[in-house]
């Protein structure tokens, strides 16, 4: 095993190699060759050393993908292979892999918690109507993806979605963020200031707006304040309404498949 001895006066120091039973000598104030760097991490690898730990003992910088290009052809014994297997299973080297894993259980069983007690509040909130053309509008026109998110073109059916997103899903007015999508050529600030007025947000929470230029494809019909998307960053909420729709659907016609 490659060690190393206290720093000398002189600034040189030792690494001592058991494997060919040899001194290794360098000053510590001069950079050490590639040649001989390359020489030193292969002596460490040899003596069945994982490239976490040759990283580790190395008396300078090095990226963990250069070890693993000048070692790859080092053929380690079948006594090094078990040591660095017992490492992987049982050391940090599992627990890196197994974090991710563990964190992933983990936030499933909380989507599944929150969607289960979303579920079990239907029956008090059915009669609620509020709370029932908010979920049929989200059904209908809401985001499928993992943030809560509505567009539409109607200002009538904007102010709806913002009266449930406020007074049924309880949203703080600094999580909303609006997003304007409108035709290349028209007025955007007139068309910010009007939709501004409709869902009771400051411009501050407009974000950059999505332009339509012309032959792009995108045009069937000219909306005169374009289409308004209003977002909010929560996924939590995000799974609450999905388990809301669930519950509602079972209420009306039994588990979804």
């Amino acid at each position: 095993m490659i060690r190393y001895q206290p720093q000398t006066t002189d600034n040189t120091v030792f690494l001592s190699d058991h494997l060919r039973g040899a001194w290794l000598v360098y000053d510590s104030t001069l950079p050490l060759k590639r040649w001989k760097r390359k020489e030193l991490v292969q002596s460490l690898r040899r003596q069945g050393f994982s490239y976490r730990e040759i990283l580790q003992q190395i008396p300078f910088s090095l990226a963990k993908s250069t070890v693993s290009q000048w070692c790859k052809h080092i053929e380690l014994t079948s006594e090094q292979l078990d040591r660095l297997d017992q490492l992987f299973q049982e050391g940090s080297y599992r627990n890196r892999l197994l974090g991710p894993k563990t964190t992933q259980r983990r936030r499933a069983a909380e989507v599944e918690a929150i969607k289960a007690k979303a579920r079990a509040e239907v029956m008090e909130l059915r009669n609620n109507e509020l709370w029932l053309a908010g979920v049929m509008l989200y059904w209908a026109e809401g985001s499928k993806t993992q943030d809560v998110g509505f567009s539409n073109s109607d200002p009538n059916i904007i102010r709806l979605a913002m009266e449930w997103f406020r007074d049924i899903c309880q949203v703080p007015e600094q999580k909303f963020r609006v997003y304007l999508h409108r035709h290349s050529g028209q007025d955007e600030t007139a068309m910010k200031i009007f939709w501004s007025e409709v869902a009771r947000l400051p411009l501050a929470q407009f974000r950059k707006s999505y332009v339509k230029q012309e032959g792009s494809g995108h045009r069937k019909k000219l909306l005169y304040w374009g289409t308004v998307l209003i977002r909010i960053p929560d996924r939590n909420l995000f799974h609450k309404i999905q388990g809301w729709i669930e519950g509602y659907c079972q209420l009306k016609s039994g588990p979804l498949a």
